[in-house]
Parts: structure tokens; sequence; C-alpha cells
């Protein structure tokens, strides 16, 4: 499906909002948590953690580039159109990948923040199956 022939552009909304807030959780703890790193003793999880952050935002950049382009452009062809999906996906992958430095470093600041965020990060996951479901039972009504 070319993009002249989209029918719904709720999903790209959905992932751009996702995105822009990965994008701004990452970079403000790349602000803030690198600024907190001592900088005799940095801890090699916190480093670890914060180079997974980094390494995702240019990815997260392409993923914002790719779709405005894909959104703004109508003479895309359809390989073109694929093959830009592909990357897309790969940049939204590389971006989720980078939650799990956030998970880390909630473990890092207190064993409770980690647990906490884990328990929140397990409810809401399954909160967003459950609705989910309840759209395609629906949606079959």
């Amino acid at each position: 499906m070319g993009p002249s022939q989209k029918q719904d552009e709720s999903p790209v909304d959905r992932a751009w909002a996702i995105h822009a807030a990965i994008i701004g959780l990452n970079t403000g703890n790349l602000l803030f948590r690198g600024l907190e790193l001592d900088p005799e003793d940095p801890g090699l999880i916190t480093v670890a953690c914060l180079s997974l952050l980094a390494v995702a935002l240019p990815f997260q950049a392409v993923f914002f580039l790719i779709n405005s382009y894909i959104q703004d452009s109508t003479n895309v062809h359809e390989i073109e159109y694929r093959m830009l999906l592909r990357i897309s996906l790969i940049c939204q992958t590389v971006s989720y990948m980078s939650l799990i430095g956030i998970a880390i470093l909630m473990f890092e600041t207190h064993l409770y923040i980690g647990l906490s965020f884990t328990f929140g990060s397990v409810v809401a996951f399954f909160l967003v199956r459950s609705a989910l479901a309840q759209v395609d039972i629906l949606s079959k009504l």
C-alpha cells in the first residue's frame, strides 16, 4: 500500500507520539544522568545505559525524517515506499530497545524504583493488550 492509498492516519500519529515521548525520555536521562556522573568513577552500568540511549537518538531522528518524507511526498514509488518502511521499522526497533536502558537506569537509581517501573510496565502492557482485544471483539459486532 503506497502513500496515496493510506486509509487511516491515526497509526502514524500514534507512532509519532510514542517516539516523541521516547526521544524526550532518552534526551532527559542523557542530560540529567550525564550531569550526575562522577568524573572519577562514573559507574559502568550507568555509562553503558546512557550509551544505549545515545545510540538510539540518531535512529529516532531518522524515524522522524522518514515518516515526514512519506507523509509530505505524493510521488513516492512503491519500492521506495517499502524500503523506507523497512528502515523506519529498524529505527523504531532501536528506539524501543532504548527503553531497556531506561529500565536498567531505574534499577540503578534504587531497587524499589526499578521494581515499580517494571511492575507498571507489565500492568500497562497487559492493559493495552486487553484494550486491543476488546477493540477486535467490538469491531466484529
